[in-house]
């Protein structure tokens, strides 16, 4: 039977076994996928040095850095991630690591076969890691090299030109239990959660003075007029509700203690 007239099930068996062997045998070189580019692989690089995870940035950083940074999220501490991470990469970092911020975060070069990968480690803003690795292209020249022998030395750089680059700012430190996920307010069927709960409970340990018990884990007026007082002594807009920018406010390690409404 000439092959235009082979039945249609003919013809999918035959084109199934092409296929198949086509992969038992492996692909032409020409079907290889594409090197990946070298902020991907030093992504990659870090998560599997650190058993981590390769995820999204956080939207805290949409204004950090270049659309191409890459973030990994890692369950150790910053000081276990970089004594790994000096263990696993060794002549592939730059040197020394530096911090900026009393050892808060300390940062980095990656050698990579296109050139260098800044890598910044620091405590996970979102909470979902302990640790976020950071990498992006470098903000600028890289400092005068200083190989590590031996134990790994920490320097605190000042922020001149002539002696260190210049690095992305990094976002106040978050003690948020869990990260972000919706606007709090009062409204007809009132809003219950864990987040309502951390609200509240942030808000009496901010208040001054000092206030005992805890939250309810429900969005009411009382709980909705202590937000308004709250932003209004963090300058924000009065409004009652936990949007995400109040919401870092509260939750930032930098927020102040305020005066509660009067009952």
């Amino acid at each position: 039977m000439p092959p235009s007239r082979w039945p249609l099930t003919a013809a999918r068996r035959v084109v199934g076994h092409a296929w198949v062997c086509w992969a038992l045998l492996g692909a032409p070189a020409l079907a290889a996928p594409p090197t990946p580019a070298p902020l991907e692989r030093a992504a990659l690089r870090i998560t599997e040095a650190l058993d981590g995870v390769l995820r999204n940035c956080p939207a805290g950083f949409s204004q950090i850095g270049t659309s191409d940074k890459r973030c990994v999220g890692v369950g150790h501490t910053v000081e276990q991630t970089r004594v790994a991470l000096t263990a696993a990469l060794g002549t592939e970092l730059y040197g020394v690591w530096r911090s900026k911020d009393g050892q808060r975060s300390v940062y980095n070069w990656l050698k990579t076969p296109s050139g260098y990968v800044y890598l910044r480690l620091q405590p996970d803003p979102e909470g979902r890691a302990q640790t976020l690795a950071y990498l992006d292209t470098p903000p600028g020249a890289l400092p005068a090299q200083t190989p590590a022998t031996g134990a790994v030395k920490l320097e605190p750089v000042a922020a001149t030109p002539a002696t260190a680059a210049p690095v992305d700012p990094v976002p106040p430190r978050s003690v948020a239990p869990l990260p972000f996920r919706r606007t709090l307010q009062v409204q007809t069927q009132r809003m219950n959660g864990t987040d309502v709960l951390a609200v509240q409970n942030r808000l009496i340990a901010l208040m001054r003075p000092v206030r005992t018990g805890q939250g309810d884990g429900w969005y009411g007026p009382v709980t909705a007029a202590t937000v308004r007082a709250f932003q209004t002594s963090a300058r924000l807009p009065a409004t009652g509700r936990v949007d995400r920018g109040t919401w870092d406010a509260l939750f930032s390690a930098a927020a102040q203690p305020f005066t509660p409404p009067t009952p």
